[in-house]
């Protein structure tokens, strides 16, 4: 029989979820599961709650967007909120403001649907009179209502009439464009240039018109959602994508992209070159040329096993810096109950739990959010603040390129990085069963756990309900030995 002898395996960094194949032997920097951990830098750092924005409303909030005033004497930026048909506006980073009714100010005739797509722009007229000075203002509007001005200066609501009344709609090349029309799915229609109260043709100039495009299919499909797309826009139905080129309807040209389109609207999401949505089967790319699966083997599991297939509707997404994040509902939850999150530097998959998603905002690189379980508040999204959330890392199964040799004796160091002394769960996991220790760590001090149990596979595990925030920096070096048959 061969002698023992020792070996060690070293987790330089930590990364992101990895489903790839069997399970087996993917590097074990890789995390087969994971909740909760936030690994940008290659380190282990807990997710936390983030912040509540103290003010609420009593109903459910359907949309939450912002306007950015730079006009007037009144600057900075406001969160609106389209709550049970009422629109509400207060100043953000003003935790003292308190949500203030801006439409209808009677009480009567609210809007029918509070779930709307919105942009920001800046308008010379108010009631067909000009203006001395530009007005920023919010333009949102839905398929029932139609469209709606928000004026940044008095805070004053009013109805556009436009030729459709739009589900979607999207700035691009200083026109407004809508679509997601109920009774006319194939067609985008624009306003005049710089005027989005002027949605009438210029016979005589057409390129201070408005105007309509057909985009038919003939398969009963309909556009889902539009994107500016750098100089371009995006208009995207359920199973195609077609790209706007030009500046004026002399100029337009429309070319049909390649592969499929998002079976929902708010799950689009721009960064750089690359636009990413939810398609039929799992996560989308699309990269100037057409839409394809994205990573979906590296998150199989998760998709595949607890993704609720049947709550997928609410599905919505955003970016938080450079991060795409897409809300999900898993382990049978009806609403959206967790946060599939995609580092697009560091191509690295994270999974946030704990918290409940409606909607998202984004406002620069900040990203909040509303909540499926507590109506009417609004979070925002970080990792500075808040209750730190329970935290799970398990890596794949390994055996070491030996599956002759019996693994046994397992030592895990690692280095945490805390305030104050951290309680984590260490385990190793093999073919056999589970062996956890509950270790105390101290601050700046290397921790050592002595886990003893046999398997030809293993895993490791790292599990905290730690209130106190911390760090593993350095990685993970485990030390055991093999006996070889």
């Amino acid at each position: 029989m061969a002698a023992l002898y020792n070996t060690s395996v070293a987790i330089d960094a930590f990364r992101g979820i990895n489903q790839v194949g069997d399970g087996f032997n993917v590097a074990m920097r890789y995390a087969a599961e994971m909740e909760n951990v936030n690994v940008e830098g290659g380190t282990f750092r807990q997710m936390r709650e983030g912040k509540l924005i103290p003010q609420e409303l009593d109903t459910p909030i359907g949309t939450l967007a912002y306007l950015h005033r730079r006009f007037g004497e009144e600057t900075g930026t406001l969160l609106v909120a389209i709550s049970d048909g009422f629109v509400y506006t207060k100043e953000l980073d003003n935790d003292d403001d308190e949500w203030i009714l801006r439409y209808p100010l009677s009480g009567d005739d609210p809007l029918s649907d509070s779930d709307n797509d919105w942009v920001t722009y800046e308008v010379n007229t108010r009631g067909g009179q000009a203006l001395d000075n530009p007005v920023d203002v919010l333009l949102f509007s839905n398929a029932t209502d139609g469209m709606f001005c928000l004026y940044g200066d008095n805070y004053e609501v009013v109805h556009v009439t436009t030729p459709k009344k739009f589900g979607v709609i999207a700035r691009y090349n200083e026109r407004i464009w809508g679509s997601g029309i109920v009774d006319e799915p194939d067609m985008l229609v624009y306003s005049a240039p710089y005027d989005p109260f002027d949605w009438e043709a210029d016979t005589e100039i057409p390129e201070d018109g408005a105007g309509d495009i057909l985009i038919p299919t003939w398969d009963g499909d309909s556009f889902q959602a539009l994107k500016q797309y750098g100089s371009t826009l995006l208009a995207i139905k359920r199973n195609s994508v077609w790209r706007v080129y030009g500046t004026n309807p002399g100029e337009f040209s429309i070319q049909q992209q390649y592969g499929g389109g998002t079976i929902e609207e708010n799950t689009l999401a721009v960064y750089s070159e690359y636009a990413y949505m939810l398609g039929e089967h799992g996560l989308m790319q699309y990269d100037g040329s057409g839409v394809f699966p994205f990573r979906q083997d590296w998150i199989k599991n998760l998709l595949n096993d607890k993704v609720n297939h049947d709550a997928l509707s609410l599905c919505c997404a955003a970016m938080r810096n450079s991060t795409y994040c897409i809300a999900m509902p898993i382990n049978g939850s009806p609403f959206c109950n967790a946060i599939l999150e995609y580092n697009t530097l560091e191509q690295s998959f994270s999974l946030r739990t704990e918290i409940s998603v409606d909607s998202f905002l984004q406002i620069d690189e900040r990203l909040f959010y509303t909540s499926a379980l507590y109506p009417g508040r609004v979070f925002e999204m970080r990792d500075d603040i808040g209750k730190p959330l329970f935290c799970e890392w398990v890596s794949n199964y390994q055996d070491l390129g030996q599956k002759n040799s019996v693994k046994s004796a397992f030592l895990v160091y690692m280095m945490v990085d805390s305030e104050a002394p951290v309680e984590l769960r260490v385990g190793i996991r093999t073919e056999k069963k589970l062996k956890t220790k509950i270790v105390k760590t101290k601050p700046g001090k290397m921790t050592r756990i002595q886990l003893n149990l046999t398997g030809r596979i293993f895993r490791l595990e790292i599990r905290s309900y730690s209130a106190v925030p911390f760090a593993i920096a350095g990685g993970v070096k485990i030390d055991l030995e093999l006996d070889p048959d």
